[in-house]
């Protein structure tokens, strides 16, 4: 087996709040919506939006913590905190090897940006 993809699921209490935080504050586009399901994207990274209104498997909705590796992780932090993002870990070098921050979501999902770094 090859595997091809990976979908992400992020559950949210309702979607009509949480599509523009993504779209608006953190630069995502819309990619399909199917009723209380929708797929967002950013560059090459692709996340679902699952609210509590959707059928299937339901988690509570603020427990999903997702990492996502970027490039220009200074620029895309100053955009994102200009625009009124909920930082939660601000931006900074990490003893794992990244440069990276933490925003959370309406519901308190938490999303990590960063960039891989080199020590010298």
């Amino acid at each position: 087996m090859k595997t091809l993809g990976i979908a992400t699921v992020i559950h949210v209490k309702n979607l009509d709040h949480s599509i523009p935080y993504y779209i608006h504050v953190l630069g995502f586009s819309l990619d399909f919506q199917y009723g209380e399901y929708v797929g967002i994207k950013h560059g090459d990274v692709s996340l679902h939006l699952s609210s509590s209104l959707s059928p299937g498997k339901k988690k509570e909705p603020g427990s999903g913590h997702v990492c996502i590796e970027c490039d220009e992780v200074d620029t895309y932090y100053e955009d994102i905190m200009k625009k009124g993002a909920a930082i939660t870990v601000p931006l900074d070098k990490r003893p794992y090897g990244m440069r990276d921050f933490a925003v959370d979501d309406l519901d308190g999902n938490t999303l990590v940006f960063g960039k891989a770094i080199t020590y010298i």
